[in-house]
């Protein structure tokens, strides 16, 4: 009865997402479109953001069907973590802990401490953002900061959210290298690098892409407005345009004009290198996508994401690759 329900909706839901999808494709006929939605969320399990992401309105059987939709991964994301590591990987303060190696930044939960000592702990810092402590997407994150105005704003929100008894991570907030903060200025870029490892515990970095704020938002999060653009693996510079995740093209940067194409990635073998060896710490975890900031203190790691969004990752990689991942499995 689910799985009926669940089909139900979506076919209703297609109705809306196929007007949205003319605007990618304006000499398609809608009625089509609709149908053809419906058809690849049951063969292929895609959703509306696989069929616009991957453009499946352009492509044939064969090829779609080497794509990793929604429900695939899903899939894999149970076949190459075990619930315990995928626990450990949505809670940050815990991720902190076991990856300490690699993260400097100051931070402190809002579980057992009072209004109080999370003032003592952000008066040390001219700014420290405050996130969910098991969501993601950039959603609820906020921005406390000592010299600007809005200073005890943002305090009785975080007075709110003690009060309320909800968890929050408060860590300080960590800027960018200064090649990094030219292409965008407000928001804290990160790369992220999507890695698997296979039967045999070899490492495959599979996707790297420098996620970016669009104006003067401090997130760079993708489902916040945020774009991407792919990082040749080989070369560390930024190929091709950039996507947000409405599927739109950017060349240059929307706010500092800085065209993406041939953007060297500084201290990108060091990035590997770090990759390579965080990817190793937590051996259960085999899918995933790690968000890390390049600092003038140097590499911080950000967040361990399971499974990582697999539109992102094919985007980077410029084709589908389901079945490579079946291989590894």
């Amino acid at each position: 009865m689910h799985k009926i329900n669940t089909v139900l909706r979506y076919c209703y839901a297609s109705w809306a997402n196929s007007k949205l999808i003319l605007n990618q494709c304006p000499n398609k006929n809608r009625i089509l479109v609709y149908f053809d939605l419906i058809v690849c969320f049951l063969r292929y399990g895609a959703d509306f953001t696989d069929y616009s992401a991957f453009e499946f309105w352009e492509k044939n059987s064969k090829e779609r069907s080497s794509y990793i939709t929604l429900r695939r991964n899903d899939r894999l994301r149970f076949n190459l973590s075990t619930p315990s590591v995928y626990s450990l990987f949505l809670d940050k303060a815990a991720l902190n802990k076991r990856f300490s190696k690699f993260v400097s930044r100051g931070w402190m939960t809002t579980s057992d401490h009072s209004i109080e000592d999370l003032k003592c702990f952000i008066n040390k810092y001219d700014s420290v953002i405050a996130k969910p402590l098991c969501d993601f997407g950039g959603h609820g994150v906020f921005e406390i900061s000592k010299i600007k105005d809005d200073y005890n704003v943002k305090l009785d929100r975080l007075r709110q959210v003690v009060k309320l008894g909800q968890s929050y991570i408060i860590e300080e907030k960590i800027v960018n290298c200064n090649e990094l903060k030219t292409i965008a200025p407000y928001s804290l870029n990160t790369l992220r690098f999507v890695t698997v490892l296979d039967k045999e515990k070899k490492l495959h970095i599979i996707a790297a892409l420098l996620r970016m704020g669009t104006g003067t938002s401090i997130t760079d999060n993708y489902s916040e407005g945020g774009i991407a653009c792919p990082v040749n693996i080989e070369m560390g510079k930024l190929c091709g345009a950039a996507y947000d995740i409405n599927c739109a093209k950017y060349e240059i940067h929307p706010y500092s004009k800085i065209q993406f194409a041939g953007f060297q990635i500084p201290n990108f073998n060091k990035c590997i290198e770090a990759i390579t060896e965080i990817a190793y710490i937590e051996p259960g975890a085999r899918y995933v996508g790690w968000d890390i900031a390049l600092t003038p203190g140097g590499i911080e790691l950000l967040e361990g994401n399971i499974p990582p969004g697999q539109d992102l990752t094919q985007i980077a990689t410029g084709c589908g690759i389901w079945y490579k991942m079946l291989n590894w499995i």
